[in-house]
């Protein structure tokens, strides 16, 4: 089914707080699946060592407000956008939600990839080996959740 509405994409990285482990970010999954696949919001979420590094793709207006309420959100601090800007397609179209926690090492090197933003708005989309590597968790995280 085409998209109605233009679609974007957003990555962030953070820092949990000391409230976020195994359970909560578990509750936290689900809930945020569920609110996802209402919003027609797709991505993948890796966790390692109290980082956070999450990629959203959906309408425009739609992943506004959710970044606001994820900069809200007490259960992680400095939020620092790493990519904004329009896609033609999903790559994580299948998932609400994929989940991974990985190693350090990854969320550094997806990071280091992408060019940090100058300014606000937007900004180069991230690099295909960084596409291509989120992918390859977000289908190996739904045989493990």
């Amino acid at each position: 089914m085409p998209e109605l509405t233009p679609l974007y994409t957003l990555i962030y990285r953070s820092q949990a707080s000391r409230a976020v482990h195994e359970v909560t970010l578990h509750s936290l999954i689900r809930k945020a699946r569920l609110h996802n696949q209402q919003a027609r919001v797709t991505g993948i979420l890796l966790f390692a060592k109290g980082q956070f590094l999450q990629v959203l793709e959906g309408p425009e207006p739609v992943l506004s407000d959710l970044y606001a309420r994820i900069n809200d959100d007490p259960r992680h601090y400095d939020v620092r956008t790493l990519a904004y800007g329009p896609i033609e397609l999903r790559s994580f179209g299948p998932w609400p939600l994929a989940y991974a926690a990985v190693d350090a090492a990854v969320v550094d090197r997806v990071t280091h990839c992408l060019p940090l933003p100058a300014d606000v708005g937007h900004t180069p989309a991230p690099c295909q080996e960084v596409n291509q590597l989120l992918r390859n968790f977000a289908q190996s995280s739904t045989a493990e959740n």
